[in-house]
């Protein structure tokens, strides 16, 4: 909120109009520039306004278009009138952040006032602002310390960012030289919320003031920043609460909480709001944003293996320890009616590993069947089936687990065909860690080429059925979780 009659920001107005009035005599009769805009948004992960210490994964990208309305942001006192130099402000603010290595991201925004309008400033002898002009760039890159995908207690990260002296002074939306800003920001995720901090410091060139000599520019100045967020976590409509404060020659904070859902695959909508308040030039009374926002990036790579807790990575194939004491009647599937066809030893077929088939405590809450291209193990960023897997595991598990069955064609040597069944696999369980199962309840099973629904597949249809995941979502309701 703007505090046009406290004593700092009243003898920062009138320094501030002394100072144009000098610069007016020697050359325009205008403001001397400087950057008004003191809100920072976010360009990677996290929050709109705030990271929360995660980097993109390597290939990913993340688009934001932000449009901003502030109220009330420069208001000047002379002593005798309140000049409200910039009423309304309109900025929009498009930004880009790129995941380059496992623990580095680089990122750019480009601000631009779109419209602004203010009381006459030849009231008081200046030219009026210009409407619209191009604000500072920034380029950042945002470094990776701690990282909960490595079995660390929270995120960490390290922003380094330089604004570019590019900016239209004219339409205060450009400091005189570089500035520079340096900050940390940690997170976490506590069930459903995940809270943040921020801390950091910026160094911007000083507004010229005036001094019984003439104009003086100080050189640079540093502002320390504060900020905290809380926000939900889901896949439907998520809340956000940032809190933010800049400390230097004078305090200013905002307070601005908001809605973020889902447009399309990939694409977020949002919408935040709240008041300003401090006596800092650039406070406004209450700032809105909406946007958009993009992000696309493949499944994060492990980074963690603990085969001797975990063991799902049963590469070796190795035969099981125990044989599994099967009920008089069991479910019939497709690989067990292929296996008859083809006249197969049941008592060899009992010896390797064979997809899950249910104990008599299981509960299968979930199952559903991923088709993958030949001798390809990717997947895309969203896949709903997935989605909802993750979800049943999250609303109704209590002591489960889920299997991840991959399968492959004959679709080269039989290394190859094992290897890209353990690729898929690895893919499909990276894709469900990173929607926040716990690694240790997602189990892969590959099989190469030993169990296909289709053991001569004729048409692309059946090759297609053979290279499959099969995800199985199971509440075990016994101590021991092992599959028969």
């Amino acid at each position: 909120m703007s505090l046009p009659s406290s004593t700092t920001r009243a003898a920062m107005a009138v320094s501030l109009l002394a100072c144009a009035q000098a610069w007016a005599q020697s050359s325009d009769d205008t403001l001397p520039g400087f950057e008004l805009e003191r809100l920072e948004t976010n360009m990677g992960r996290g929050s709109v306004l705030m990271g929360n210490g995660e980097l993109m994964v390597p290939g990913g990208l993340s688009v934001n278009l932000l449009n901003h309305y502030q109220r009330l942001p420069l208001i000047l006192n002379d002593g005798k009138r309140d000049l409200a130099l910039v009423q309304n402000r309109v900025t929009t603010v498009l930004s880009a952040s790129y995941g380059v290595l496992p623990w580095l991201e680089l990122g750019a925004q480009v601000p631009i006032v779109l419209w602004q309008k203010g009381d006459d400033a030849r009231l008081v002898g200046l030219a009026p602002l210009t409407a619209q002009g191009l604000s500072a760039p920034v380029i950042q890159a945002r470094l990776g310390l701690l990282s909960r995908q490595q079995r660390k207690p929270v995120d960490l990260a390290a922003d380094l960012s330089v604004g570019l002296p590019f900016g239209s002074q004219k339409a205060l939306s450009g400091d005189a030289g570089t500035r520079f800003q340096a900050r940390m920001t940690l997170g976490t995720t506590v069930g459903w919320i995940q809270p943040s901090l921020e801390a950091g410091v910026l160094f911007r060139p000083a507004i010229p003031l005036a001094t019984p000599e003439g104009a003086a520019d100080y050189g640079i100045s540093a502002e320390a920043h504060l900020g905290a967020t809380v926000s939900t976590l889901g896949k439907s409509q998520r809340g956000e609460l940032t809190l933010r404060a800049t400390l230097g020659s004078q305090v200013s904070v905002d307070l601005l909480g908001g809605v973020r859902f889902p447009l399309l695959a990939g694409f977020d909508a949002f919408v935040m709001g709240g008041p300003g308040i401090g006596g800092a030039l650039g406070t406004p009374l209450f700032r809105v944003l909406a946007g958009v926002a993009f992000r696309s990036e493949p499944p994060p790579k492990i980074s963690f293996i603990n085969e001797k807790d975990d063991q799902e990575f049963q590469l070796s194939m190795a035969q099981p320890s125990a044989v599994f004491e099967e009920k008089p009647v069991q479910p019939t599937s497709t690989w067990q009616l292929n296996a008859l066809a083809r006249q197969e030893n049941p008592e060899q077929a009992q010896q390797g590993p064979r997809p899950y088939q249910p104990g008599p405590y299981d509960k299968i809450l979930f199952r559903g069947e991923l088709r993958f291209a030949q001798g390809s193990a990717s997947i895309p960023p969203v896949v709903p089936l997935l989605d909802k897997a993750a979800q049943q595991f999250f609303d109704k598990v209590k002591a489960g687990v889920i299997y991840v069955e991959a399968h492959s064609d004959s679709e080269a040597s039989d290394w190859s065909d094992m290897t890209v069944s353990v690729q898929r696999a690895q893919a499909v369980r990276r894709y469900l860690i990173y929607q926040g199962v716990p690694p240790e309840q997602v189990k892969i099973r590959p099989f190469g080429t030993d169990w296909p629904v289709s053991p001569k597949p004729a048409t692309e249809e059946e090759h297609q059925l053979n290279r499959r995941v099969d995800v199985i979502v199971v509440n075990t309701l016994t101590a021991s979780t092992t599959p028969p």
